[in-house]
Formats: C-alpha cells, sequence, structure tokens
C-alpha cells in the first residue's frame, strides 16, 4: 500500500443495525498477495508507523484474543464498549483450502458494540474497530 491510500478503506463493512452487530477487517495482513502496512500512531513520538502483521502472527493472536478477551473499546481507551462475537481468520492457505478467492487475507470479525458505539459507526463517525489489547516494542522480522 502506498503512504497515500486510506488505511480505513478496508475495516468496517457492514454495519447492522438488527442485531447490534458491525463487521469488517480486525487486521488486515496482505492485499492483493502484497504485505499490508497499516500506518499507526506511536505513542511516544506520535508519528505515523508503518505496521505489517504477518499472517501466521496474525493466526496466532487472534486465537489468543478469541479464547481470552474479545474486548472491543472505544478508540483503544477506557472500559469494554462490547465484544468481539466472531473472528475469522482469513490467511491465503485457508482461503486457498476453502477454495475462496479474495484479495484481503487478514483476521475478519464481527463486534457487538453498545448502541452508543453503534450510533457512531451507523453515522460513519467510526470507521474501524478498536480492540482491548496492547503491544511492545518488537523488531520487524520477516517470519513468512
Amino acid at each position: 500500500m502506498t503512504e497515500e491510500t486510506d488505511v480505513h478503506q478496508f475495516e468496517v463493512v457492514k454495519v447492522e443495525p438488527s442485531l447490534g452487530l458491525v463487521f469488517g477487517w480486525g487486521i488486515i495482513c496482505k492485499v492483493d498477495g502484497q504485505d499490508y502496512y497499516d500506518r499507526n500512531i506511536d505513542k511516544d513520538t506520535g508519528k505515523r508507523v508503518p505496521e505489517h502483521i504477518p499472517e501466521t502472527t496474525m493466526l496466532e493472536a487472534a486465537s489468543d484474543f478469541m479464547e481470552n478477551s474479545r474486548v472491543a473499546k472505544e478508540m483503544h481507551k477506557g472500559e469494554p464498549k462490547g465484544s468481539v462475537v466472531f473472528a475469522f481468520p482469513m490467511t491465503t492457505e485457508i482461503a486457498k483450502s476453502l477454495k475462496i478467492a479474495t484479495p484481503i487475507t487478514g483476521l475478519l470479525v464481527a463486534m457487538k458494540p453498545t448502541p452508543e458505539v453503534l450510533k457512531k459507526f451507523e453515522s460513519g463517525e467510526f470507521t474501524g474497530f478498536s480492540i482491548g489489547g496492547s503491544t511492545s516494542k518488537f523488531e520487524d522480522i520477516d517470519s513468512e
């Protein structure tokens, strides 16, 4: 992806008010077979930092997240504002084995936010997901 690409274009793809669910990509690993780099903001510097999550890392993290947490927050802060009720890891190999042709790989999720947060998704104020997780400093390595 290029610097000009809107990093939110793949995140929320459907809001289903009747069920109180928001569907989309929680994590994107690849687009058109190329590594996808999200531009997160470094808390220390305030600068945007390209970050790629390899499919193997996503699969391990998603398994732990769904087993032990599933917390949804509002803009990564505060108390839980819902939960992730569905998650499906779409790796290159999983898609191939299921005979699914997709230009995107990553983690598909459905979040069930509080009614107040759902309204922000419906209005378009929120375009991406916020989970109750954390990261730590790491060395970027090629694990695929």
